[in-house]
């Protein structure tokens, strides 16, 4: 038996399993690429590191993708100008403790502290860097959808008080709807699917309560420790990790579901 143990709930039902396949539903995980979008670096470490490490061990391609550079992230004014740099080796590192190489962590890279500004799609003005002509988190986010297919993708809850994960998940969802369509076509071909989508806790409970739980064992909950532990430069993480440690080796996912609007759902209000 593996180190990992999951529950669906379903209609009032825990639907247990030891297999990640038959508690996600998915045939060959050799056809399975899971997209994790993370506001910050460290983000998915806290909230999907055992995660990330179950669909590692069950042979699924796992991809990151960090939205923000990371350069409000100083601890010391020795720091401020070099903290980004610190911050992307140390995200290489944790996620080599997961199994994931650097050559599936990507970055978007706009400023730690300022997606307000870049919310939507817009023409590059000159001098800014960008893709096919264009910026902005949606622009942004609807290519490397694209590029990267995934079958999941995992995003931080918008339940999350930092503005960053809020703005991520709103982007992420409408980028998602962009990259399923023909819009934008230098952005690459549209999805195959329209991946599931699955948020995780970071810092903040859900929104609405989670349906899927993962249950490891002191093996798996000390290296999704290893893999927080690697953001040495932010020193604040000490408690984090105690708090996470007494908490034990338990994740949660909110599995989403997008209900399209009709008529035909209100007139038996009016009937």
């Amino acid at each position: 038996m593996g180190p990992y143990q999951f529950t669906r709930l379903e209609q009032g039902r825990k639907i247990r399993s030891a297999q990640l396949a038959e508690i996600l539903r998915f045939a060959d995980a050799s056809t399975e690429r899971w997209l994790f979008v993370s506001p910050h670096d460290d983000d998915i470490a806290v909230g999907g590191a055992m995660w990330v490490d179950a669909a590692v061990q069950a042979g699924v391609t796992v991809d990151i993708l960090v939205v923000t550079d990371g350069r409000m992230g100083y601890c010391s004014p020795a720091q401020q100008h070099t903290i980004a740099a610190i911050r992307q080796a140390e995200t290489y590192e944790s996620f080599a403790v997961l199994g994931v190489p650097q050559a599936h962590v990507n970055y978007i890279g706009y400023p730690d502290g300022g997606l307000v500004e870049l919310q939507g799609r817009r023409v590059a003005r000159p001098g800014e860097a960008a893709l096919a002509g264009h910026v902005g988190l949606q622009n942004a986010m609807t290519w490397h959808l694209r590029k990267t297919q995934p079958t999941r993708v995992f995003v931080p809850s918008a339940a999350d008080l930092h503005p960053d994960h809020r703005i991520t998940y709103q982007e992420l969802l409408i980028s998602i709807f962009h990259a399923s369509g023909t819009i934008w076509p230098e952005l690459g071909r549209p999805l195959a699917a329209v991946p599931m989508v699955y948020e995780m806790a970071v810092y903040c409970d859900f929104a609405q309560a989670p349906n899927l739980e993962l249950r490891g064992d002191e093996k798996s909950l000390s290296k999704k420790l290893q893999s927080i532990e690697a953001y040495r430069s932010q020193e604040q993480i000490a408690q984090l990790i105690e708090s996470l440690r007494r908490g034990g080796p338990y994740e949660y996912l909110h599995e989403l579901t997008f209900p399209l609007y009709s008529p035909s759902h209100y007139r038996p209000l009016f009937a």
